[in-house]
Order: C-alpha cells, then sequence, then structure tokens
C-alpha cells in the first residue's frame, strides 16, 4: 500500500510504501470522498456488529466518520480498523492504528529518541510509558514503547462505562539513519491485555515501510 506523504509538519511531500496486512480497512482510503467512507464503514460495523440493532450501529459509523475527518484534516496517512478474533486466544481485536510523517532531528543515532518519545506521552497522560525498546528498521533506525494508560469517561457513559477504564497503547517510530523525516504509527486496543499484540503490529508496520525515494508529490495515493 502506498500513500502520500504531506502532513504541515514541515516534512516536505513524498510517497510511503506501507507495509500492512491484505485485507487491511484503511479508514482514509477514499480520502475525501465521505460517501465512499461511510458506505465502507457502515458494512463494516454491520459485519462486525450483525446482531446489534441498527440504530446503535448507526452510531458507530457517526463515530467512525468522526475520526475520519479529524485525521484527514491533520494530515494522517493511514487509519487502520481491526475487529476479528486474535488466533492465539479467539478473543474479539478492537484495534486501531495510525500512521503519519513527522520531523525527526538530524543524526538520530546521536538523539536518544526513546527517551524523547517516553517524555512526550508522560506529558500527555499521567500514566508512565511501560515499555520502550530499539529496534532495527527498513528505514535503519526504530523506536517503540507499549503502554496501558487509563482514560477519563465521558459525561453521561458511568452506566455503560465503569471509571478507571485503561485501554492499550503503542507506538512505534522508524526513519533513516540521516534523520529529516521518520513514519510514526500508533496503535490503541480498547482491551489493554491485548497491548503486546497489538505492539507486534505496529512494529511490523513502522518496521517494514519505507520511504520511496524520488518519488512525485503527485504520486497515486493508493
Amino acid at each position: 500500500m502506498s500513500a502520500k506523504s504531506d502532513d504541515g509538519t514541515g516534512v516536505e511531500p513524498g510517497q510511503v510504501d506501507l507495509f500492512v496486512p491484505p485485507d487491511w480497512f484503511d479508514l482514509l482510503a477514499d480520502g475525501s470522498d465521505r460517501e465512499a467512507t461511510r458506505v465502507r464503514c457502515a458494512e463494516l460495523v454491520r459485519l462486525t456488529y450483525p446482531n446489534t440493532p441498527a440504530d446503535r450501529r448507526e452510531k458507530f459509523v457517526d463515530g467512525l466518520m468522526e475520526c475520519h475527518e479529524r485525521y484527514l484534516a491533520d494530515g494522517a496517512l493511514m487509519y487502520g480498523v481491526i475487529t476479528a478474533p486474535l488466533p492465539s486466544s479467539g478473543e474479539q481485536a478492537v484495534w486501531q492504528v495510525q500512521a503519519g510523517v513527522v520531523a525527526v532531528p538530524p543524526t538520530p543515532a546521536e538523539v536518544d529518541l526513546g527517551e524523547l518519545m517516553s517524555r512526550v506521552f508522560d506529558a500527555q497522560f499521567k500514566d508512565k510509558v511501560a515499555y520502550v525498546e530499539r529496534f532495527t528498521t527498513e528505514m535503519g533506525i526504530g523506536f517503540g514503547f507499549l503502554s496501558q494508560p487509563s482514560f477519563p469517561v465521558p459525561r453521561g457513559w458511568g452506566e455503560e462505562i465503569p471509571s478507571g477504564v485503561r485501554t492499550g497503547l503503542a507506538g512505534a517510530l522508524a526513519c533513516p539513519p540521516e534523520g529529516g523525516k521518520g513514519l510514526l504509527v500508533i496503535g490503541t486496543c480498547l482491551d489493554p491485555h491485548q497491548v503486546r499484540e497489538l505492539a507486534a503490529l505496529v512494529a511490523a508496520i513502522a518496521g517494514n515501510s519505507v520511504f520511496v525515494p524520488g518519488a512525485s508529490p503527485t504520486s497515486s495515493e493508493q
């Protein structure tokens, strides 16, 4: 899967070959075509929750469309949704994975990007990063982290969702040794106990995706 890189971060436009599963559902695949996106989202929700009342499914679709608008406006390259039983346990996975291009300092090998990612994360969440690891990627350098942060429950949801709910969060940054730009992949899962399996997918996407040298900014998005 290929996508254009132009997210407003100051990184020059280009093209990225994203390493994703062949049956990947990308919320941003239709670009700004909202009607086509809603049709695909409605089918995904119908297949995932066949016994849920239709009006409830429509609310799920509305939520996905809100995500579509937000991430499209933010310049995200990909917003993947996974709803399938895990091969290891048979438990239902409800995962979301986003990818975008970010500016990376020159000579990143001399900068502790893992520590930098941890500090950025810690500034956003009250729960600290649980684990950070450096690994090799097709681009050269990679850093990954995972955690199980809690999140505030919106008002009016108290009867449906108890307080103190945790989610799984995993991220990975891949970049060339000379820096300049990097691919940041972030994944979330509703079940915090699935975070390690989610992290493996996030690391695989970041670790095997590559920027296409000399790609034209007008290259086909997909």
